[in-house]
């Protein structure tokens, strides 16, 4: 037997029970509320989209979808406003911290030319948030600009990522739905791009 089928199958037992600890994980009590944390703390620092978390707690409790989709949203605007104001007191101390310098630079340029729809890109598109929101802080956004296009943009991702697993059995629905997140993030990288 060789390497590489040996580490498939280690790899494949281990997704498998990431999995189903996952999902007896958002099945607790406690799961929103790890939800509601993990949508904050992304928001400003940490390197893992909600996204996947948000996905596993509507298969567990799909008739909830609206719920964790809405808890999501506000907790990640929450933590945007936290990064906006990191990067209103901070600035570009807290963008060499997170090692995003590169995509500062990006930032800097596209809000010169975007100014508030690029906040809207970011709370959207799988572009890291946290840049757009702490280079907003530090490049002078408005707060209430800022706060307005993160429900917005964030409350569109997640309602459709929420949406889409909520009805994946129903492929007419499902297909439309993801159409229509393709067809935003298209929308926005032809308003941004150069």
């Amino acid at each position: 037997m060789t390497v590489k089928p040996i580490f498939l199958s280690w790899l494949y037992q281990y997704m498998k029970s990431l999995n189903t600890r996952m999902l007896d994980l958002a099945r607790r009590k406690t799961a929103s509320a790890w939800l509601s944390f993990f949508a904050f703390i992304e928001s400003i620092f940490f390197p893992i989209p909600v996204d996947p978390m948000l996905g596993i707690m509507v298969l567990a409790r799909p008739q909830r979808f609206i719920f964790f989709a809405f808890i999501t949203t506000v907790f990640s605007t929450l933590g945007g406003v936290a990064g906006w104001y990191l990067g209103h007191e901070m600035g570009i101390a807290v963008i060499e911290w997170l090692g995003k310098t590169d995509d500062f630079q990006t930032v800097k340029a596209a809000f010169a030319k975007h100014g508030w729809m690029l906040i809207l890109m970011g709370a959207f598109t799988p572009f890291p948030y946290k840049v757009t929101v702490i280079s907003g802080g530090f490049l002078g956004v408005g707060l209430w600009p800022l706060i307005i296009t993160s429900l917005l943009g964030r409350g569109g991702r997640f309602f459709l990522v929420a949406a889409i697993i909520r009805y994946r059995a129903n492929k007419p629905l499902a297909t439309a739905l993801v159409t229509l997140l393709l067809i935003t993030i298209g929308f926005f990288w032809w308003i941004v791009s150069p």
